[in-house]
C-alpha cells in the first residue's frame, strides 16, 4: 500500500465545509468519494518484479563476536541493501524458527534522504516482525531469504 499525505489549504477546507453544510453529509464522505473517483480514473495496477528478474548477492560477511557461531552477512538485492544475522543453530526467535535472527532490507536512497533506518526499510525482522514483506516487497524478501539460506 502506498501512503501519501495531502494538506488542504484554508480555502479548500472552507469549500469542503460549505459543501457538507449544503448537502448534510460528513466532510469525510466527500473526501473518500473524491479519492475513490481519482483512483478509479488512475491505472493503479502495480507490477511487482519477478524473483527471476531480481539480482541479489552477498557482498560482506563477518563473525559476530558477541554470539558464538553467528555471522553477519550483507549485500544488495536490486536497488535495495540487506543485512542479516545468521545464528549457528536454529532458534525459536529466528524467521520460521530457523537460523536467521535478524533481517533488514532497505532503500539506501530513502535512508540517505530521511536519515532514518526504520523508515527506509521495506522488510525488517529483529527476533520478530517489525515490518512484514508487503506484496511488492515479497519477491525481494524471497530472493534474499533464498540467498541467505543457501549461504548457511
Amino acid at each position: 500500500m502506498f501512503r501519501k499525505s495531502i494538506r488542504l489549504d484554508d480555502s479548500q477546507i472552507r469549500k469542503l465545509q460549505d459543501l457538507s453544510a449544503f448537502d448534510g453529509k460528513d466532510p469525510l464522505t466527500h473526501i473518500k468519494s473524491a479519492i475513490n473517483e481519482y483512483l478509479d480514473k488512475k491505472n493503479s495496477e502495480i507490477n511487482s518484479a519477478s524473483e527471476k528478474e531480481i539480482h541479489a548477492e552477498i557482498r560482506e560477511k563477518s563473525r559476530d563476536p558477541k554470539i558464538r557461531g553467528a555471522m553477519w552477512v550483507s549485500g544488495i538485492v536490486d536497488k535495495y541493501e540487506f543485512s542479516a544475522l545468521i545464528l549457528g543453530e536454529p532458534s525459536k526467535s529466528g524467521i520460521e524458527k530457523g537460523k536467521v535472527s535478524k533481517l533488514s532490507i532497505l532503500d539506501p536512497a530513502i535512508q540517505k534522504s530521511t536519515n532514518s533506518f526504520i523508515s527506509s526499510c521495506i522488510v525488517n525482522y529483529d527476533r520478530g516482525w517489525d515490518i512484514r514483506p508487503s506484496k511488492m516487497a515479497e519477491p525481494y524478501y524471497n530472493k534474499v531469504k533464498y540467498l541467505v539460506e543457501k549461504f548457511v
